[in-house]
């Protein structure tokens, strides 16, 4: 029973992990964005001040203990303030999942990779680490315009005020549809790099003679 607790916990902080890591990573390459996205043209303002209004609203969206968001050269709605709170609260939620579910990775690890007992859990992983290519192809089929429409109305049922209006939002201008797309992309590696490395880690199944 406890080395089933130890797997799915396992499995929920690679998911946590790897949504936690695209965050800090999408941050921290942010200033190719800028380049790639041509912002600059986009807003009418130098990168550097674009990547300080960028870096105010990760610090409130990260930083628990930040309570406030204000951009000194993107005005946001009450709408958008709202948005962003929700969002603040959900990478919260990731770090917190993180954390906790750390222990059970290291559970897992030395109880059942590194005595031998992977192979039982062979199967179900080969699923988990499976399922989003089904989530991968549906934003191919959708169209990554449709699919990210369909994902904020998943996550944020009977919300609409992630709909930003760039007269009333100008921030949305620097943070373009490509954007997500890469968040997306590299979630979806980091992911299946985290479960490719249990995999590797586990025995193949013993072919009979």
């Amino acid at each position: 029973m406890k080395n089933n607790i130890s797997f799915g916990l396992t499995i929920l902080f690679v998911l946590a992990f790897s949504i936690l890591a695209t965050i800090y990573l999408a941050w921290l390459f942010y200033p190719l964005e800028i380049s790639w996205q041509h912002l600059e043209t986009a807003v009418s303002m130098k990168g550097d001040k674009i990547q300080h209004n960028f870096n105010i609203l990760m610090e409130y969206l990260t930083n628990p203990f930040q309570k406030t968001l204000t951009m000194p050269d993107f005005p946001s709605s009450q709408s958008a303030l709202h948005h962003f709170e929700q969002v603040k609260w959900l990478f919260h939620l990731v770090q917190l999942l993180t954390i906790v579910s750390l222990p059970a990775l290291f559970f897992f690890l030395k109880n059942v990779l590194f005595k031998g007992f992977g192979l039982i859990y062979r199967p179900l992983l080969k699923i988990v680490a499976l399922a989003p290519f089904i989530l991968l192809a549906l934003a191919f089929v959708l169209g990554f315009d449709r699919f990210f429409t369909l994902f904020h109305q998943v996550l944020f049922v009977g919300d609409s005020s992630w709909l930003f209006n760039p007269n009333t939002d100008p921030v949305i201008t620097i943070l373009p549809e490509n954007f997500f797309l890469h968040c997306f992309l590299l979630f979806f590696i980091l992911y299946e790099c985290c479960l490719f490395s249990l995999l590797w880690k586990m025995p193949p199944p013993k072919s009979k003679h």
